[in-house]
C-alpha cells in the first residue's frame, strides 16, 4: 500500500495515477469503471478488452496457447497502459488473475488499488451456465469459489481502498464510496502535515 497519492495538478515529479480496480471474475469490475468514466469523468481502461481488440477472444487465446501465453500478454498489457500517460487519470480494471502474476502484482504495489469484494451468492447468477470464461469450466461456481479463495489474500494485500460490492448494491453507491476514497487519498497535507478528511469509512 502506498503512503501518499498524488492530486490532480501535482507536478511533474509526482504524476496524477491511475486508480486500479481489482477483484474476482464477475465482480462488476468494469460495469464500476464505465460508471465512474461516466459519472465521475474518469477515462475508462479495461486490460481484458485490450487484451480482446488485440489478440481476440480470451477463451479462444488460452485454448490455443494456454494460461502462460495469456498471463504474459496480461502483464504486458497492464505494464504498458500503466505506463501511458494518456491514462494518467482512468479508473483501470484489471482481470481477476491479473493481480497474481508476481510481475503485475509488483506493478501494482506502487498503485492506488481499489478492491471490489463479492462473495458467492453474488456473483452465482452472473457466472450460472457460463461458457465463456475458460477459468471457470467445467464447473463454474465450484470453480469460482476456488480461484476465489487462492486469490483473496493478494487482493486484501495489493487494496488501499476496499469496496462492498457484495448484495444488491446499487453501483451509484459504489461509485459513490470509490469516489470519496480517492478523494481523500489523494488530498494534499495542510501546511501543519494533516489532511482535511470528512469522509466516512467505506462499508465493507
Amino acid at each position: 500500500m502506498n503512503a501518499q497519492f498524488p492530486a490532480p495538478g501535482d507536478n511533474a515529479a509526482t504524476p496524477q495515477r491511475p486508480v486500479v480496480l481489482i477483484g474476482p471474475m464477475a465482480a462488476g469490475k468494469s460495469f464500476l469503471a464505465l460508471h465512474m468514466s461516466k459519472f465521475y469523468g474518469y477515462d475508462f481502461v479495461d486490460a481484458d478488452q485490450v487484451i480482446v481488440s488485440r489478440y481476440g477472444l480470451i477463451s479462444k487465446i488460452f485454448a490455443e496457447h494456454g494460461e502462460k501465453y495469456f498471463r504474459d500478454l496480461e502483464a504486458d498489457t497492464v505494464a504498458e497502459i500503466l505506463r501511458d500517460p494518456d491514462h494518467a487519470d482512468a479508473i483501470f480494471s484489471v482481470g481477476g488473475g491479473a493481480p497474481v502474476t508476481p510481475s503485475t502484482r509488483e506493478l501494482l504495489r506502487h498503485e492506488l488499488v481499489a478492491y471490489l469484494e463479492v462473495d458467492t451468492a453474488t456473483v452465482l447468477p452472473r457466472i450460472s451456465g457460463n461458457r465463456t470464461r475458460p477459468m471457470l469450466q467445467p464447473d463454474p461456481e465450484r470453480r469460482w469459489q476456488e480461484l476465489y479463495e487462492a486469490r483473496r489474500a493478494c487482493y486484501e494485500e495489493l487494496a488501499d481502498i476496499t469496496l462492498d460490492g457484495r448484495g444488491d448494491r446499487p453501483v451509484a453507491e459504489i461509485g459513490a464510496d470509490l469516489e470519496a476514497e480517492i478523494a481523500r487519498l489523494r488530498s494534499r497535507p495542510t501546511a501543519g502535515g494533516t489532511t482535511t478528511d470528512s469522509t466516512q469509512e467505506v462499508q465493507a
